[in-house]
């Protein structure tokens, strides 16, 4: 069966951390779910995931995060803790991407010398 065109761009949010696909992605890499797998944890229709997979990402900070999905949740009738979880998935990707390697914060770590 041919992917839909909304399928097909919904898809490509899996690789943008922007969008919950993002975070989706890295939750069904993780639990080695399918979409429908992944649509019964949420509680909707497998249909409706390429729509959900085009919503931002939540925010970060906790507040931020509740709020957003909280809205995602009630706009389409999901699971709103199966939901968080699966949101969750791609933080510690994100927090990776985003820290400097090269500034002046960073530790290295010693190694022990033989003394010759």
């Amino acid at each position: 069966m041919n992917a839909t065109p909304l399928e097909r761009i919904a898809r490509r949010t899996s690789t943008d951390s922007f969008f919950l696909g993002f975070r989706l992605a890295e939750y069904r890499r993780v639990y080695e779910l399918d979409d429908a797998a992944l649509a019964v944890r949420l509680g909707c229709e497998v249909e409706l995931l390429a729509t959900i997979r085009l919503c931002r990402a939540p925010r970060t900070d906790p507040a931020g995060f509740r709020e957003d999905v909280t809205c995602v949740a009630q706009k389409f009738g999901l699971n709103s803790r199966a939901l968080a979880e699966a949101s969750k998935y791609g933080l510690a990707t994100l927090r990776h991407e985003n820290t400097p390697t090269d500034s002046a914060g960073v530790v290295l770590a010693a190694r022990d010398r033989e003394d010759s």
